[in-house]
């Protein structure tokens, strides 16, 4: 009896040997389809493949930040939830006909709250199956209502705008929605904003647009020549006529009186300063006196015509 437990055991022992190989070398092989990894600022979506309604009750739900263990034969989508950046190039007609293209950079988000929808109606490579043909799309009808002039100069920052709200508006039903609508329960992708980042225009027009540009500023500088002096004409006018002004009232005020005591008064002040100098002071009662250079002549006549005496300090 002991000899027939002691050879199950046996049995038993290399049977779970086996096993456990086996289950070790299945886990090897499916590690990568069990153990998934969501990053930091990601959430992913897994489908059942067998509805399990005991489990979850739906054939979706949603894996957070962190190890998520899935059954080999469930898929994993794994979605970035910040704040996403591309850039795409397209090709382009302006309103004359002309080919160029235009880079277009656009930022978007993706709503935590739609993974499911988002995962079930377009699916986790969105960019390339919505985004950039949504926007391709506008992109080429807009601009094919400018000149390509007024895109590389004063219509950029509109065309910009009006492509952002014909991508977000209601009349698209792409899923697409603005910084405001993010709320609405239909919107999948939140497009925050999008900016032609470079025209590539073809290089005789590029440098016939910036000489234009440069034309216009230049005459943009003469005219801004041209109002100063006037301005500067009228400022002089102005003053001319304020000096006249200012004669003609302080004129009557002045007397001959009122002159000799000035004179009387820059004398004086003469007098007390040190430096070396000529006074020249008329005979006549009524002569005014004058500052002369060191080198002049000894007799000089006055104001009043008189001969005059030099005084020299």
């Amino acid at each position: 009896m002991k000899k027939y437990l002691r050879a199950v055991l046996m049995r038993l022992r290399y049977g779970v040997t086996f096993t456990v190989l086996i289950l070790l070398f299945l886990l090897i092989v499916l590690w990568d389809r069990i153990v998934h990894v969501v990053p930091a600022g990601h959430e992913a979506v897994v489908w059942h493949s067998i509805q399990l309604p005991w489990i979850t009750g739906y054939h979706s739900d949603l894996a957070e930040e962190g190890i998520e263990l899935i059954w080999p034969w469930d898929k994993f989508y794994l979605y970035d939830l910040r704040l996403m950046t591309h850039t795409e190039s397209y090709s382009v007609v302006s309103q004359e006909g002309l080919h160029f293209e235009i880079d277009m950079t656009f930022r978007w988000k993706v709503k935590q709250e739609s993974l499911i929808e988002l995962n079930q109606t377009v699916g986790s490579d969105y960019l390339n199956s919505m985004l950039i043909p949504e926007i391709g799309s506008v992109l080429r009808e807009i601009v094919a209502n400018y000149p390509a002039e007024s895109l590389y100069t004063v219509a950029r920052n509109a065309v910009q705008e009006e492509i952002y709200l014909e991508v977000t508006s209601d009349s698209l039903p792409n899923h697409l929605g603005s910084r405001e609508s993010a709320d609405d329960a239909d919107v999948t992708i939140v497009l925050q904003d999008t900016l032609m980042t470079n025209i590539r225009l073809p290089v005789s027009l590029k440098e016939a647009i910036e000489r234009k540009l440069s034309e216009a500023e230049l005459v943009s500088q003469y005219e801004f020549r041209v109002e100063r002096e006037r301005l500067e004409s009228e400022r002089k006018q102005i003053e001319a006529e304020g000096i006249r002004n200012f004669q003609e009232t302080v004129a009557p005020a002045i007397t001959s009186s009122y002159l000799q005591w000035r004179g009387i008064e820059a004398t004086l002040e003469l007098a007390k300063s040190t430096n070396s100098k000529v006074v020249v002071i008329g005979n006549s009662a009524n002569g005014l006196p004058l500052i002369l250079d060191t080198q002049g002549g000894l007799q000089l006549p006055d104001a009043a015509g008189g001969t005059g005496s030099v005084i020299e300090q």
